[in-house]
Parts: structure tokens; sequence; C-alpha cells
């Protein structure tokens, strides 16, 4: 099974599980998703209570992401914008499909499956190697730009939806918005992002092409162990050691099939790191 046909079955499963969670849970129970979907669902809500107008929630999401796919396309590649348009794509098609009719009139129940169906889907995209647009390209982006970790983005912007949801709609339902985003999260965490951070080992016969390419499009230091002797073919061989965040991890990988097509790479989930988690800015 080709890698492109998991990518798009992935961006279909986020559509139909995003569609489903947000027409069929969270809106019509007036609950808050995470990121990018919470924010056209409270933008959605605000335009119709204030001014009348009827732009549903997946017209918002596409109107959100537009701008950050162009910034995708010209930071983080063709490939990878084209699969997350996909799942944009996606996710406003089963927006339009699916009714908005509630299953349960259990606000609590809304909350828990609404975050398990979007969490599930937001995983399942990020474990076939792109992102479900939003505030993930940010964080792509400005990973990759500046080395620096900002996570807390998606901190701020959840934040901010339920401080408005709260503010304009009444604190309880900010409450119930809370725990779908836990849950959202906690479910990701299942598909994904098991550990923050992973070791990646890399046996390679192009150690200094390799430890250069790295160095170059990498923002973490490397351990170079320069001289390894293959068991099987008794040839040399250079292994290098990196420590990086599961973000870094989508480059890398990029980097290691662009360099040697033909390296081992062993990829390991790290609980704790101690001593210097050093960044390195290559100019």
């Amino acid at each position: 099974m080709s890698k492109s046909f998991l990518k798009i079955s992935a961006a279909v499963a986020y559509g139909l599980l995003a569609g489903a969670g947000l027409n069929l849970f969270l809106t019509p129970a007036g609950i808050y998703s995470s990121g990018v979907n919470g924010a056209a669902q409270l933008l959605a809500a605000v335009s119709t209570q204030l001014f009348g107008t009827s732009v549903t929630v997946a017209v918002w999401i596409l109107l959100l992401n537009l701008p950050l796919l162009v910034l995708s396309w010209l930071k983080l590649g063709r490939s990878f914008t084209f699969y997350t348009l996909l799942a944009v794509i996606g996710s406003s098609f089963f927006l339009q499909l699916f009714p908005q009719q509630s299953i349960t009139s259990n606000l609590l129940l809304a909350a828990v499956f609404g975050g398990l169906l979007t969490g599930a889907g937001v995983g399942l995209c990020l474990r076939a190697g792109f992102c479900t647009g939003g505030t993930d390209i940010i964080v792509l982006v400005l990973q990759k730009s500046t080395g620096q970790t900002v996570g807390q983005i998606g901190l701020v912007v959840n934040g901010l939806i339920v401080a408005a949801s709260g503010f304009l709609f009444g604190w309880e339902m900010a409450l119930y918005s809370l725990v779908s985003i836990y849950v959202s999260t906690v479910m990701l965490d299942r598909f994904y992002l098991q550990q923050y951070k992973v070791t990646a080992m890399i046996v390679t016969a192009k150690g200094e092409e390799m430890t250069a390419a790295l160095l170059a499009g990498n923002i973490r230091g490397l351990t170079v162990l320069p001289q390894a002797l293959g068991g099987y073919s008794q040839q040399q061989r250079c292994v290098i050691w990196t420590v990086i965040s599961q973000y870094e991890l989508f480059f890398v990988r990029h980097i290691i099939q662009r360099t040697d097509p033909q390296a081992f790479v062993n990829i390991q989930p790290t609980s704790e790191v101690l001593g210097r988690f050093a960044e390195v800015k290559i100019n």
C-alpha cells in the first residue's frame, strides 16, 4: 500500500471524524473544539447572533486556513501543504454533509465524544506525516525557522476560545469546552504524540554528508560515532544520535531520506532528557 494512499486515507478519515465530532456532538451542544475548528465554531456563533449572518463552520474553517496554507506552501513544501489542504477540504466537506443534529442531550457526553472524534482525526494525520491546518502550521513554521519550542501557541488559542465562549455564552459551557479540548488532546497523544521528545539513531555510510545535512536543517545537537562496523556487511558505518521533538522529527525524516535513502534509522520515545538539550542555530 503506497504512502500517498495512506495519507489520502488519513485526510479523508480526519474529515469524517471532525465532521461527526463537530456536527453531531460539539456544535449542537454549544461546546467548542480546540484550535482553528473551535475558532470557526465561535465565529459562526458570533456572526449569527450579532450580525444575523449564516456563515457556516465549514466556511469559516476554509477562510481561517487559507492564509496559513499559503504560509505552509512557502515554508513547509508542496507535498506537506497538499495533504494538509486535503484534510482541510475533507473536514469542510463532511461538515456540510453531516446534519447539525445532537445525538445526546447530555453535555458531558457530547464534550467527551466530540473530543474523542476530533482528537483521533488529528492524530491520524500527524501520524501520516502532515497536519490538519490551523495552529499546527504556525508551530511547524516557527519551529523550522527559529528553532524555538512554541507549543504555547495552541494553549493561547484554546485559552482565548474558552474565555470568549465563557464571556459570550456562559461559563458553564466554557468549562464543558475545556473538557472537550482535554479529551481531544489525550486522544491525539494516544495516536501520535506519545512522547514529546524522541531519540533518533542513524546508521549511515555517508557520515559526513548526513552530519552536515542534519546540522544545516535541524535545530538540535548531534553525537557522532564515526567508526562503526556493520555486523553483516563488515563495512564501515557512521552512527549519529540526536534527541528531537515530535515536530522536528518530520523534518529529520526528510533530511535522512534525501541524504541517504539506504540509512538504517531507529526512532525511540524519550521520556526524560538530563543535561543540556542543546539548540543549534545555523545561519
